[in-house]
């Protein structure tokens, strides 16, 4: 799935979802969409679907943790780690756990409440969505290494800063927020990049250009279809966490890559039932033709051995041969090409067999010639003579007649 479906839920259940589609670089395929987050179900299917949940309801964190490994002994210790700074009880909190860079301690984390997220999950799963991942919004701010980021949407300041950290602040009042967001960390040569939407830039102009005056630089950004294109552009290139972990873990594997492998196993179910199937009827035609070829060597065992009780007649004949020096040790073998050469054209069917003096003698009724000469030339494998005695049309049919000249033992 190259694809990527970005449902954004506000925090506001009855508020209507938004979603967009991106490709593999986080460029937009189409426009934003809103309404019900039912209706974005058609557009998931076949493609890879990931939830961005409100920031008012996530808690973006970066405890310092001792060198553990292990997934599981470190999210046992996130919590531990965290908890003289949260104010909820730990077990009704979802702790889940990012990437942490080789060079730091800071481990990257996103604490939601529990029965927050179980609200989101029954809304998804009436839905009929089913995510591959879920998102904080400021988990999804664009980062810069030497600059401060910050987001204007719907009534949030949302913050990025260089140390990857960031947060979310309730705008209602814009100049609180900017002194909260800028604090005394910003020094006079401290970059801001403002992102903002059209409509929201004309009603607080004045307050966001009054940054300038406390930044070395301000770019401010319009975003004219809001926010979710740009969140949307960082979900396949950041490395945002994933609330989906542990509990709340989205069906893996199994479930999605059974779906993503169910037309190549049948494919290949298909190509081995096919394959057993032609084995079979393969061997089901060897054993035709091997009764068929049973029945005439019967038949010339009473030629050769008239009044002579029929035990093995291979045997037999063959032990005649042998006694008669007449070139036994090649007839069987010649039997055995005659069994595979009918094999394969299962069309073919012979009408008599007869022996003397080394010489074998076919009576064969053919689909056409080039059936004939296709027995002819498996006959002629181990250097016995064979030449076509003749190949005349019947109802529709060739009736022909071989006969094979075998090598002496």
């Amino acid at each position: 799935m190259t694809e990527t479906l970005v449902i954004r839920l506000r925090a506001s259940e009855d508020a209507p979802a938004s979603w967009l589609i991106v490709d593999a670089n986080g460029a937009r395929s189409g426009n934003v969409q809103s309404g019900p987050i039912a209706d974005a179900l058609a557009l998931s299917q076949g493609r890879r679907t990931v939830l961005v949940l409100p920031a008012s309801d996530v808690t973006l964190a970066r405890p310092d943790l001792p060198p553990v490994r292990g997934a599981a002994r470190i999210a046992q210790a996130v919590p531990f780690a965290l908890e003289e700074h949260l104010a909820s009880d730990l077990e009704n909190l979802h702790f889940a756990v990012g990437h942490r860079d080789a060079s730091s301690s800071a481990m990257p984390v996103a604490i939601v409440a529990r029965a927050t997220l179980e609200r989101w999950q029954a809304m998804w799963d009436a839905a009929g969505i089913r995510p591959d991942a879920a998102y904080a919004e400021s988990s999804l701010i664009p980062s810069a290494p030497n600059a401060l980021v910050l987001v204007l949407d719907e009534g949030t300041l949302h913050v990025s800063r260089p140390d990857q950290s960031a947060y979310a602040l309730d705008a209602g009042s814009m100049q609180v927020a900017f002194d909260l967001a800028l604090g005394e960390q910003t020094e006079a040569g401290e970059h801001v990049t403002f992102y903002v939407s059209t409509a929201d830039y004309t009603a607080n102009k004045e307050t966001i250009e009054g940054v300038r005056a406390r930044t070395a630089t301000l770019q401010v950004k319009l975003l004219p279809d809001g926010t979710l294109p740009l969140l949307a552009s960082q979900v396949p290139v950041a490395r945002p966490i994933n609330l989906l972990q542990g509990a709340y873990a989205a069906p893996t594997s199994f479930g999605s890559q059974l779906q993503q492998w169910r037309l190549p196993a049948a494919l290949a179910v298909a190509t081995l039932v096919a394959f057993l199937g032609a084995q079979g009827f393969k061997l089901w035609q060897l054993h035709k033709a091997e009764q068929q070829l049973d029945a005439q060597i019967t038949q010339t065992f009473n030629q050769i051995l008239p009044g002579q009780p029929i035990v093995d007649p291979r045997a037999q004949i063959q032990g005649v041969l042998a006694r008669a020096g007449g070139g036994s040790s090649a007839l069987l073998p010649a039997m055995s090409l005659l069994a595979q050469a009918i094999a394969q054209s299962p069309a073919t069917r012979v009408e008599a067999i007869s022996y003397r003096a080394g010489v074998l003698e076919l009576h064969l009724v053919a689909p056409n010639v080039e059936a004939l000469d296709g027995i002819k030339q498996a006959m002629s494998r181990d250097g016995a003579t064979v030449e076509l005695q003749s190949a005349n049309p019947r109802d529709q049919r060739v009736e022909g007649r071989l006969q094979i000249r075998l090598g002496a033992a």
